[in-house]
């Protein structure tokens, strides 16, 4: 027989053997002549209701596709005032139209219809630089 197994019995005594040696209160003199202590220990406080805490659980309402409607109040906001092109870029441009139509023209006609309208383009510049 090998000696192996009476090893591993003399250690699994060893092992148990000082647990139980260690809870014997009858070993020592000042553990029997001590009065039992009394510890106080504080009753728990009483639970408060806990804060309800929303499922995250899958739902029918979860399971649509796409976009639902809220049920938020639509504030309406205010649409800003449209920029209005003033009295200076509009001669500009109609100086520059002018231009475009004379040369269409051609002749004498389209000249001065041109010349007309450099003019217009050029006061309403003057004025917008101002």
């Amino acid at each position: 027989m090998s000696a192996q197994p009476s090893i591993k019995v003399a250690i699994a005594v060893l092992l148990f053997a000082a647990p139980l040696v260690a809870q014997d209160v009858s070993q020592g003199a000042a553990a029997s002549n001590t009065t039992p202590v009394v510890v106080a220990v504080p009753s728990p406080a009483p639970l408060e209701a806990a804060a309800v805490v929303p499922s995250l659980a899958p739902t029918r309402a979860d399971a649509a596709v796409g976009i639902r409607a809220t049920a938020t109040a639509f504030v309406p906001v205010p649409a800003p005032e449209p920029d209005r092109v003033g009295r200076s870029p509009a001669m500009m441009i109609v100086g520059g139209a002018a231009l475009l139509v004379g040369a269409v023209v051609g002749g004498k006609s389209g000249t001065i219809i041109m010349i007309t309208g450099g003019v217009i383009g050029l006061v309403g510049l003057w004025n917008y630089l101002k």
